[in-house]
């Protein structure tokens, strides 16, 4: 295995479980995503360089949430680096994950991404839907988070994300 294309196709078997779309072709978007059919998380290899021994950044989420899993950032194609990015992608593929969603006024200003399914742990935010207005309602975004969390207003979604390979 010499390249991040190699590993994708050893990683992501059966190949068969996947919708594969390849936008890196010059002149195109320079996305290689693979969706998983039973559970439609979507993984995103973007910005591979010609001969993939390099990649700008990876990426997973699935239509049932707002939230997703960050940023992997620019990698090289050695032993480290995949090391890094198994364990990056360990919860999409080995533990699921979740996510609690909140809306003010229904429309979706926060993600509380967590790397399990039981909503606790290592999470990450994601903050989105009202531009330069979150300093300014930060302070009321906070404080209805909470008030969520606690279940004292509604407004909260939590979902769970099955893993890719259930056989764990």
């Amino acid at each position: 295995m010499n390249t991040w294309k190699e590993y994708i196709e050893s990683k992501f078997s059966p190949i068969s479980d996947f919708q594969i779309e390849d936008k890196t072709q010059k002149g195109e978007i320079g996305i290689y995503s693979l969706t998983h059919n039973l559970t439609e998380t979507r993984f995103d290899f973007i910005y591979p360089d010609e001969d993939w021994k390099k990649i700008g950044d990876v990426q997973f989420y699935n239509p049932k949430t707002k939230g997703w899993s960050g940023e992997f950032w620019e990698a090289e194609f050695n032993e480290t680096e995949k090391k890094r990015l198994n364990e990056f992608l360990e919860p999409a593929f080995e533990n699921g994950w979740s996510s609690k969603d909140f809306y003010f006024f229904g429309k979706h200003y926060q993600s509380k991404v967590y790397w399990n399914k039981n909503f606790d742990g290592q999470k990450f935010g994601y903050y989105t839907g009202f531009g330069c207005l979150w300093i300014i309602l930060f302070p009321i975004f906070w404080i209805t988070t909470k008030l969520m969390e606690l279940n004292l207003i509604i407004g909260m979604k939590k979902i769970i994300i099955e893993p890719i390979n259930k056989n764990v």
